[in-house]
């Protein structure tokens, strides 16, 4: 029974799909509402899709009140669209947009898995995808990210479905300029330069450019995506004139590649830094290397497309000014793709037992350090947060069980238990986190509380100003339509110079130094704290 089961599985894509849906929408989407949105990108894309919904204005978006040019509309749209049945935007619609694009995404890598490699590279690929860290936990907030990543992903699929046909492949490629443009209202021309690098060097590398752009319709493709694209921005540039849009396409993401105002780095940051978001599965991609110069047969040709693509988007946010982790994520899925490769070639070809050691080296180091970090968590707990020790025994004894097990199928050579296990030990870990870890860290970052305090004390008439600083979550969470920034004491005074009870969120150490040249009385109302920061509540008028 149990193989007939395995076989009608094999057989059927369809249920194939519907198994990753089930899987990716519970890692993706349990408990997604369930945490407060967290400062700094989380409350900002909420209250940007709040004042388009309020307003009704979904042309440009709109921040405390002002044109917001940081990024194009379309995730916002995706958050009100989401928010309309509960006529406000909630954590859950802020974020349901990444979720439901980390499933899309997981399944387009499982079409892509299975048209250049097989079936079962593709379900392994899409699992991969879905449980490394850094991609499991954008997916689950309120981001930009993940769906510029699912949509250029699409593009890739589209464009490698119809590289792979002999016939009826224009749909295919029209459908992969409807990607890019979709990617260009997600995060501005990046969603059109990526896919377009990753294709031509692909294509340069198969010899095959000049005959492929005969095939890919790229005049008609040129037109589906200006009519995709150019659309929103005529209208964007008749509400917010040139400048906005001059905004989105030179400072805001041409700037930040050829000279970015904030996020800079080494050039080495993405060698120290990709390893540790890609785990657990980062520290097999030596073995990739390894193993792809050893074996070059006909399959490894079919390694190119995937090679291609990780490599191009290493290299140019390698080069780029501006460096952050998430910036990479849209590599993210041809690195599956590379390490279900090895482990499809490896796991289940019992010919090739002497080329495990690609996959047991690595798992045995992987899984030496769990232990190793599950047997030090609880003193670690103990020392810095003593209240929270049982909570750290329950992982602990989690992280060494599943860790035992996977040697176990290791000295074994058990491999496709070993890989079920490290499927099983990210499930449990995320389980365990978002049960355990993330409410605790919920009540330390979020600025809900402070704010539902300061809701009690304001009437929502009165006005509401920030000294120095534009925190969004305060902004989402007190409800109010628009707070004002000050930032000099002369601004203070004028604020606070009024016959109305008026509100001022400070921190305490810049009040202190800032007090003698406030000529206006100031009545401390309230303290509290938001992650590593401390803010007080003055107002001009003591409390009634």
């Amino acid at each position: 029974m149990s193989k007939s089961v395995v076989n009608y599985f094999w057989r059927h894509t369809h249920i194939q799909v519907a198994f990753l849906v089930v899987v990716t929408g519970f890692l993706f989407i349990f408990d997604l509402g369930n945490r407060d949105l967290w400062a700094p990108d989380e409350p900002r894309y909420a209250q940007v899709a709040l004042e388009m919904l309020e307003n009704r204005n979904f042309i440009l978006p709109r921040l405390n009140g002002e044109i917001y040019p940081d990024k194009p509309p379309l995730l916002f749209w995706l958050i009100d669209l989401f928010s309309m049945p509960f006529n406000k935007v909630t954590e859950f619609s802020a974020r349901l947009p990444s979720a439901l694009a980390g499933i899309g995404c997981c399944v387009a890598v499982f079409f892509l898995g299975k048209i250049i490699f097989s079936r079962r590279t593709g379900i392994i690929a899409a699992l991969i995808l879905a449980t490394n860290v850094n991609f499991l936990f954008i997916a689950r907030r309120s981001a930009f990210d993940v769906l510029l990543t699912c949509f250029i992903t699409m593009s890739l699929l589209c464009f490698y479905s119809g590289y792979s046909r002999d016939s009826k492949r224009t749909i295919f490629f029209l459908l992969s300029y409807v990607f890019m443009g979709l990617a260009v209202l997600t995060k501005g021309p990046l969603g059109l330069i990526l896919p377009v690098i990753i294709i031509v060097s692909f294509l340069v590398m198969e010899g095959k450019l000049r005959l492929y752009c005969r095939y890919m319709a790229i005049g008609r493709g040129c037109i589906i995506f200006s009519v995709i694209v150019f659309t929103w921005f005529i209208l964007a540039s008749f509400e917010g004139n040139r400048e906005y849009v001059n905004e989105i396409f030179n400072n805001q993401i041409m700037g930040r590649f050829f000279n970015s105002w904030k996020d800079k780095e080494p050039f080495y940051y993405y060698f120290t830094r990709f390893p540790i978001e890609f785990l657990p599965w980062s520290i097999f991609i030596p073995g990739v290397v390894i193993y792809s110069i050893k074996e070059k047969n006909k399959e490894f040709q079919s390694f190119h497309f995937p090679f291609v693509w990780f490599v191009v988007i290493f290299i140019f946010f390698l080069i780029a000014s501006g460096k952050k982790g998430r910036y990479l994520l849209p590599l993210y899925p041809a690195a599956s793709l590379l390490v279900a490769w090895i482990f499809d070639s490896l796991v289940f070809n019992p010919e090739k037992r002497k080329s495990h050691r690609i996959i047991c080296i690595p798992g045995y180091v992987l899984f030496g350090l769990v232990i190793v970090a599950g047997i030090s968590l609880p003193f670690a707990v103990n020392t810095y947060l003593p209240e929270q020790i049982l909570y750290s025994v329950i992982i602990s004894l989690s992280c060494i069980s599943v860790s035992i097990l996977s040697l176990v199928f290791l000295y074994r050579r058990k491999m496709a238990g070993f890989l079920m296990s490290i499927f099983l030990a990210v499930l449990i870990l995320f389980i365990l986190s978002v049960k355990i870890v993330i409410p605790e860290m919920n009540t330390k970052k979020s600025a809900k509380p402070f704010c539902t305090k300061i809701n009690a004390i304001m009437k929502p008439e009165e006005k509401l100003a920030l000294f120095g600083f534009h925190k969004e979550a305060y902004l989402f969470y007190t409800g109010k339509k628009y707070i004002k920034i000050v930032k000099n004491p002369d601004e203070i005074n004028h604020f606070f110079n009024s016959e109305e009870r008026r509100y001022l969120i400070v921190k305490p150490n810049e009040l202190n130094s800032i007090q003698k040249w406030i000529k206006v009385p100031t009545h401390m109302l309230l303290s509290g704290s938001v992650g590593h920061r401390d803010f007080v509540f003055v107002s001009n008028k003591m409390k009634d």
